[in-house]
C-alpha cells in the first residue's frame, strides 16, 4: 500500500511533539522537510518546475503544494530523488538576497545543507523503523563538511557606539535598544530574541530571564544594567503600542504593525504583532547600517559573537561561564572564542622583541 508524504509528516512530527521537542522544532523540520519534498515532487512530475512555481499566487502554490504532497508516495521516493533534491537546494539562490542577488554566494553555507540532510535522514530513518517504507533512501546522505572560520566581532569602541545609538532616529527607540541590547550585551540568538516570551522576564523592572535555546535547552541570566535599564523604558511603551492597537502578545519584542497569520493552507486566520527572525534582523540592520557599523558578515549573530569575544577577552567569562551564558551544549563550541585573529598575530610579532630589524 501507498504512504502519501503528508500522511507520513504529519505522524513523524506528531512523533517529535510527543518526545518533547519545542514548537520552534517542529517548524524547522515541517520547514525542511516540506521544502524538499517539493523538489522531490517536481521530479515526478507532480509538481512544476521551482522558478513557474514561485511565480505562483501565495495561496495557489500553496494549494498545489498540498495536493502533491497527498500525491507523493514515501515508499516511491530513491536515494537519487533526495540527492537531486539536496543539490538543488545548496546551488538555489538564498532568498535572503532577494533584492541583492549579486549579494548572495554561488552555494548554501553547509552548516545550512547539513541541518536539511539531518532533517530529511531523521524523517526516512522513523519511517524505516517504523515499517512504513521498506529501505531507508535517505541512509547514505552525508552532510557536507563544516568551513571553521573565525566570529566576526566588532571591536569594543564600535560596539560601546552602537549600544549608545541604537536607538538614534528610530520611530520606536526603546525597542530598537532592547533588541540591540539582548543580542550584544547578554548574547541571545536571533531566534531567542525573536522568540522571548513576557513571562520568561523575573521581575519588575526585570532583573533576570530564562532563555529557551536549541534543543529546548534551558538557561537563566541574571541582566547586565543596560539591560534592566533599557527593558524598564521599554515595557510601558510596549504596553501603550498593544493597547492602541487592541491586541495582545505573547513575546517581549513587538513589531509596530500587525501582520497575518496563515495556516498550514496559507489561509489567514488572524492577526500577530510578535516579532519574528526577519524583523530582529531587519531592525538590527537598520542600526548597523545608521551607525556605519554594517560590513560583510556583520548581522544579528555578529553582535552575539561581540558579547563572547570581548566578555572572555576582558576577563568577564572563564570559558566554563561563557559556555553556560551562550547556551553552548559543548566546551568546544565556546573554545573558538580562544582563537586568536591573524591581525592579532601579525601585530603580536611585530612586538616581539627579537623580531625586530637586527641593528647594522
Amino acid at each position: 500500500m501507498s504512504l502519501s508524504y503528508a500522511e507520513a509528516v504529519e505522524r513523524f512530527l506528531r512523533r517529535l511533539s510527543n518526545e518533547g521537542r519545542s514548537p520552534r522544532t517542529l517548524a524547522a523540520y515541517r520547514y525542511d522537510l516540506d521544502d524538499t519534498m517539493t523538489d522531490v515532487a517536481t521530479v515526478h512530475r507532480l509538481l512544476p518546475r521551482r522558478q513557474a512555481l514561485e511565480a505562483m499566487p501565495t495561496d495557489e502554490r500553496r494549494r498545489a503544494q498540498l495536493v502533491a504532497f497527498e500525491a507523493l508516495d514515501v515508499q516511491a521516493i530513491s536515494a537519487d530523488d533526495l540527492d537531486e533534491a539536496i543539490s538543488e537546494f545548496r546551488t538555489r539562490p538564498d532568498p535572503r538576497f532577494a533584492r541583492h542577488p549579486e549579494r548572495s554566494p554561488e552555494e548554501r553555507a553547509p552548516a545550512t545543507v547539513a541541518r536539511r540532510t539531518a532533517a530529511v535522514r531523521s524523517f526516512f530513518a522513523w519511517c524505516y523503523r517504523t515499517k512504513r517504507i521498506p529501505s531507508d533512501p535517505a541512509a547514505l546522505l552525508q552532510p557536507p563538511k563544516k568551513r571553521r572560520h573565525m566570529p566576526r566581532a566588532m571591536d569594543q569602541p564600535t560596539a560601546l557606539r552602537v549600544l549608545s545609538g541604537a536607538g538614534e532616529g528610530s520611530e520606536w527607540p526603546e525597542r530598537d535598544l532592547v533588541i540591540v541590547v539582548l543580542a550584544l550585551a547578554c548574547g541571545l540568538r536571533l531566534e531567542e530574541i525573536a522568540r522571548l516570551p513576557l513571562a520568561d522576564l523575573e521581575g519588575s523592572p526585570p532583573e533576570a530571564v530564562i532563555v529557551r535555546g536549541k534543543g529546548d535547552k534551558e538557561r537563566r541570566l541574571g541582566l547586565p544594567a543596560v539591560a534592566v535599564e533599557a527593558l524598564r523604558d521599554y515595557l510601558p511603551t510596549r504596553r501603550a503600542r498593544l493597547d492602541s492597537l487592541g491586541i495582545e502578545a505573547a513575546t517581549v519584542v513587538v513589531s509596530s504593525r500587525p501582520r497575518p497569520v496563515r495556516d498550514r493552507s496559507g489561509a489567514i486566520v488572524g492577526s500577530t504583532v510578535e516579532a519574528s527572525r526577519d524583523s530582529v534582523t531587519y531592525v538590527v540592520d537598520r542600526v548597523l547600517r545608521r551607525l556605519g557599523a554594517r560590513r560583510s558578515g556583520v548581522r544579528v549573530h555578529a553582535l552575539r559573537h561581540t558579547f563572547a569575544t570581548l566578555g572572555l577577552r576582558e576577563g568577564a567569562f572563564s570559558l566554563r561561564q561563557l559556555q553556560v551564558a551562550l547556551g553552548h551544549a559543548s566546551l568546544a563550541t565556546t573554545q573558538i572564542y580562544t582563537e586568536v585573529a591573524d591581525e592579532e598575530i601579525t601585530a603580536a610579532m611585530r612586538l616581539h622583541p627579537l623580531g625586530r630589524r637586527t641593528p647594522t
